[in-house]
Formats: structure tokens, C-alpha cells, sequence
């Protein structure tokens, strides 16, 4: 019983990272920026290819990582997306573009590296820790303690920021917050470089827990979107909560109905939201009223 409440924990840490990194964006660009399930898996290889091809050590090949796939969400933001928007793109071309960019970092990737599942640590069995009979591994305790602290500092510190209200002025009126001289660039440069460094940390954990493949960062950007969805854009806590409820249904799907199960609870679970709580669960009804 103790085991199913800390896998339940621990899903529900790692749907968050990624949870609250695609909202951080999505809340400030309004589109689905669909290469950020690429930018999960660049961090985890991109520490891979320097722990394993250049023996560098792990910690600093892990922040190097992250450190790149900040860089790299900032350059598909300046290059790609920015030139878009300023020519007149619709939110569907950007989509479209968002997409073409996941499909071709992801081939990349397998090009690469291969297809197979790589780990960054070694063969090695990973030390656990007892907590009422539960196994929890280092990295596990790790990623929990992570998806704690990043929580807290959102709700306490970036959100209350000088950064986090530039961010949400953006994100409620681009015009009026350009006028009060709040750059509509610099909002989304900004976005764009927490957001894929939050990915870049999902990725990573996962990658040195089980393993990474080219093709995990779609899967969790996937579960991401549904807990955003569930809690409410723009709704840290109600992201979080979202996290915990999907986490729950999924492993209690898991464990009644087996593995293969997992992600149509998920998807269940959105669906009944959408039929019966489109506004996600922190969020407000808008009435409607007539002038």
C-alpha cells in the first residue's frame, strides 16, 4: 500500500516539472509549443553525451544539459518563432511549425544516438531508501524533493516577481503591457528560457531513473498538457493538485488493470473534466452577460 503512495508521489513530481514548464510558455505565448517534448529529451542526451562520450562527471555534464536545453528553447524562440510572429503567423502556423520543429530535433536525436534505451548512469543498482516498507531510489528522492522546492519557488517567488508579473501582464494584454513598457520579446525570450530549463529537469530525472529514449519527451509532454488543462492555465497550485489527481488514477489503473493502461486513464480523466469542468479545477466559471 505504502509503495502504490510513493509511485503515486513520485508521478505525480514528474508530471509537474513538466506540467509547470509547458504552462510557463503556454500562458505567455497562447500556442502549443509541441518541440518542447523535444527539448525534454535534448537535456537528458545532450548529459548523456558528456557523461558517456566525454567522461566529464555527471554533475556537471547534467547542469551543462540543462544549461543547453535552456539554449536551445531560446533559439528556437529567436530564430523560428519570433520571425513568425513578426511576419503575421496565425497560432496555427505556429503550431505547424512547432511541429515540424519536435519531428526533426527528435530524428535528429535518433540519428545520432540510435533508438535503443540509453542510460546516463552506469549499470549499477541505485541506492534505495525504506520509508514505511517503500522502496524509493536516490533519484526518486531527488526528484521529488525538486518538484517541492520548484513549486514553492513559483508560488512564492516568481509568480509575486518583478519577472512573473511581467510575464502574466504579457500573457493577459501583449498591447497594454508594451505601452506600460514591458517588452512583448523579452517576455517570450524569458518564458521560453525557464520553461526549457524546467523540461530540460523532468528529462534528466527521468532519463537517469529508467532510462531515455528519442521519443519519451512526447509521452510526458503529453501527460503535462493534461494536468495544465485540468488545473487551469496559469494556475500553479491548481497544476499541481492536477498532477497528484492524474498520478493517482494513473497508478491505481496500473495496478487494477495493468501498465498498458496508464495513459487512457489519463486521457479519461480529461475528458470527464472537459465534459463536466471545462475550467480546470481552480479555475472560475465566466458568466455570461448581456449589454
Amino acid at each position: 500500500m505504502w509503495q502504490l503512495v510513493i509511485n503515486i508521489v513520485y508521478s505525480a513530481c514528474t508530471i509537474f516539472l513538466v506540467a509547470i514548464s509547458f504552462s510557463l510558455i503556454f500562458s505567455t505565448v497562447r500556442f502549443f509549443h509541441f518541440a518542447h517534448a523535444a527539448i525534454i529529451t535534448f537535456a537528458a542526451y545532450a548529459s548523456y553525451a558528456l557523461s558517456a562520450g566525454a567522461s566529464a562527471p555527471l554533475p556537471i555534464s547534467i547542469v551543462i544539459g540543462l544549461l543547453a536545453s535552456s539554449g536551445l528553447g531560446l533559439c528556437l524562440e529567436r530564430v523560428v518563432y519570433r520571425p513568425m510572429r513578426n511576419s503575421g503567423a496565425s497560432l496555427l502556423i505556429l503550431l505547424l511549425a512547432s511541429l515540424g520543429l519536435y519531428i526533426v530535433l527528435q530524428n535528429t536525436i535518433a540519428l545520432l544516438f540510435g533508438n535503443d534505451t540509453k542510460m546516463i548512469r552506469g549499470p549499477d543498482i541505485a541506492p534505495t531508501v525504506s520509508i514505511f516498507g517503500a522502496r524509493l531510489t536516490d533519484v526518486q528522492i531527488a526528484a521529488i524533493a525538486t518538484a517541492v522546492a520548484i513549486l514553492l519557488a513559483k508560488l512564492y517567488l516568481v509568480d509575486k516577481s518583478r519577472v512573473g508579473l511581467s510575464l502574466r501582464a504579457v500573457a493577459a494584454d501583449p498591447e497594454l503591457a508594451n505601452v506600460s513598457g514591458i517588452k512583448f520579446d523579452w517576455a517570450m525570450g524569458v518564458a521560453f528560457l525557464l520553461g526549457s530549463f524546467l523540461a530540460g529537469v523532468a528529462g534528466v530525472f527521468r532519463a537517469l531513473d529508467v532510462g531515455m529514449t528519442p521519443t519519451m519527451g512526447l509521452p510526458m509532454l503529453l501527460l503535462g498538457v493534461v494536468a495544465v488543462v485540468l488545473g487551469g492555465v496559469g494556475k500553479t497550485l491548481g497544476v499541481a493538485i492536477a498532477s497528484v489527481l492524474l498520478a493517482f488514477f494513473q497508478q491505481l489503473a496500473s495496478w487494477k488493470l495493468g501498465t498498458h493502461w496508464e495513459e487512457a486513464a489519463a486521457f479519461l480523466l480529461l475528458l470527464a473534466f472537459l465534459l463536466w469542468r471545462p475550467q480546470g479545477i481552480l479555475g472560475k466559471t465566466l458568466r455570461k452577460v448581456t449589454v
